[in-house]
């Protein structure tokens, strides 16, 4: 798996870093209003079956419902490869 990746494309369960997310301001805007910010912890939860809807944790506390398409905005780097780095 090439680093960074899309958080559409993340394994179930994998927590990763926030490191861009594309689109206009106001598509960045909007996720940064539900927590999805350049830096921030998100963990992959769960896959809806047939819907194509994830269930992601941004932060420790927030659990937040977002399509995979809009998810495929997002690109994230594993923290497990972010600790083989260092």
């Amino acid at each position: 798996m090439n680093y960074p990746v899309l958080l559409s494309d993340l394994p179930l369960g994998t927590s990763a870093r926030i490191t861009a997310i594309e689109g206009t301001a106001a598509w960045q805007r909007r996720l940064a209003a539900v927590g999805f910010t350049v830096g921030q912890t998100v963990t992959l939860l769960r896959r809806a079956p047939f819907s194509q809807t994830l269930a992601v944790r941004v932060g420790a506390l927030t659990d937040v419902a977002i399509r995979s398409t809009d998810a495929s905005t997002i690109l994230v780097e594993p923290l497990r490869n972010l600790e083989t780095r260092h």
